[in-house]
């Protein structure tokens, strides 16, 4: 069975990877034009297994669509994150089935980043979703799905980790019923109604707002481990928080305060309690223990943090 693979990121390595040393047949790469590094890694792997791949800015272009048709004609078309809509006269082409892995437990969070939301928003588990291709974004008849718990203390990167492990059993589920059967697997229309959405995230989606519960800021810098800290300012410069713990303490001062200097970092007044910076990096300087920022840069009691 012949499969085209669409995709960007690690998550599409990833699954290229596992279908290489399952000997599926790839026949061919599809990125669009970015300067993600996992795309120069996809393409040095394909050029190591003779796999053609394109680079494409256009779905619709009749060029790319006709080499589609006439040349890869692919069984399977299968998209594993990636930013464009196929076009309905490209995903067509595929002569079983073309097939879209979402990283979400769809309907809920449909949208461009289902890695971040889930666990911004304090979610118990999110999930990974193979559904088949439609002219809406996240919407098709869904295959097979599963959820994926997300821990407490759980980082996006330990997250996604979990999602991929997850993806490739469910992929190899499917791939072995379409190669029993010949045919597309069966599948179940999406519920109607409202859902969690995944929209794009913005620059001020990355920083701390200290009026927010504990708990949210602690989520919000989960969601962007490791990728980005979650940031807020410190004496007119940048400061970026990768750790922090919720320091139980209480305070009558307003929220982004450093109201205490603990052994291990500053201890911050939130909306609703405190929290302990534990691992930061503040301006273009490297990572600090929140010991050391205190030590490196004279953190006072007193201070504020926040724009």
């Amino acid at each position: 069975m012949k499969i085209l693979l669409f995709g960007i990121t690690d998550f599409t390595s990833y699954l290229l990877s596992k279908l290489i040393k399952a000997d599926h047949e790839v026949c061919g790469l599809v990125f669009n034009r970015s300067r993600n590094p996992d795309i120069r890694e996809m393409q040095a792997v394909a050029g190591s297994k003779k796999i053609p791949w394109w680079e494409i800015g256009d779905l619709k272009d009749p060029k790319f669509i006709a080499e589609v048709r006439e040349s890869v004609r692919p069984d399977l078309i299968l998209v594993a994150t990636f930013e464009q809509l196929l076009p309905k006269e490209l995903y067509s082409l595929a002569r079983i089935a073309a097939i879209n892995m979402h990283p979400s437990y769809l309907p809920d969070y449909r949208g461009f980043h289902p890695y971040f939301w889930p666990i911004a928003n304090g979610e118990p588990f999110t999930g990974v979703t193979f559904h088949y291709l439609s002219e809406k974004f996240d919407e098709g008849e869904i295959i097979a799905q599963e959820k994926v718990p997300i821990g407490p203390e759980e980082t996006a990167g330990i997250v996604v980790e979990k999602q991929k492990t997850a993806a490739w059993e469910l992929l190899k589920e499917i791939l072995e019923k379409i190669k029993a059967t010949g045919e597309a697997p069966p599948a179940a229309p999406q519920p109607a109604g409202q859902f969690a959405k995944a929209p794009k995230v913005t620059i001020r989606d990355f920083f701390i707002n200290w009026g927010w519960p504990t708990r949210k800021i602690l989520d919000r810098i989960r969601a962007l481990n490791p990728n980005s800290p979650a940031f807020t300012v410190y004496k007119q410069d940048t400061l970026g928080v990768y750790k922090a713990a919720d320091a139980a303490r209480g305070s009558k001062e307003p929220p982004g305060t450093i109201f205490h200097l603990a052994e291990n970092g500053p201890v911050v007044k939130t909306g609703d309690g405190a929290l302990l910076l534990e691992i930061v990096i503040y301006g273009k300087k490297y990572l600090l223990s929140g010991g050391d920022f205190v030590k490196h840069e004279n953190v006072a009691p007193g201070e504020q943090l926040g724009g």
